[in-house]
């Protein structure tokens, strides 16, 4: 299950960063990081992850702008994406709904709800195995 899936966490606080590595490295997942936009967007297509967990606010590329680019192209439209944001606000939910992120996590978080949502996430998009059969599902 866990150890075969592989998260993307894309956040330039390197405490986040390390937070959130830790907690999904001992729940089993694989984790690889990038610290902004830019950078995540160019892991996430080179070898896309079974999941992105995205911070929001962050430099080079905002997280809104990567989610954008990551559901433009082809390769990485159909990755669950988790946004990690300080703002939990109704502007910043808004947003995360037209960009089509798959959920919205306010910052600080609990742990247990940040698993519970990477697990939701995987059981719902087919984590390791995602792969061609996603088109079958019409997403």
């Amino acid at each position: 299950m866990a150890e075969d899936e592989r998260s993307l966490v894309v956040d330039d606080d390197a405490a986040a960063r390390q937070l959130l590595t830790t907690l999904l490295q001992d729940a089993g997942y694989a984790v690889e990081y990038a610290v902004d936009g830019t950078s995540g967007f160019a892991r996430a297509k080179a070898s896309p992850p079974d999941l992105v967990l995205l911070d929001v606010a962050m430099p080079k590329m905002d997280g809104l702008a990567a989610c954008d680019r990551l559901r433009l192209d082809s390769v990485t439209r159909d990755l669950p994406i988790i946004f990690l944001s300080a703002k939990g606000d109704e502007d910043t939910a808004a947003l995360a709904s037209v960009l089509d992120a798959n959920a919205l996590i306010k910052k600080p978080f609990r742990p247990k709800e940040l698993l519970s949502e990477v697990q939701n996430r995987l059981n719902t998009f087919g984590g390791k195995n995602r792969g061609d059969d996603r088109q079958d599902q019409g997403t």
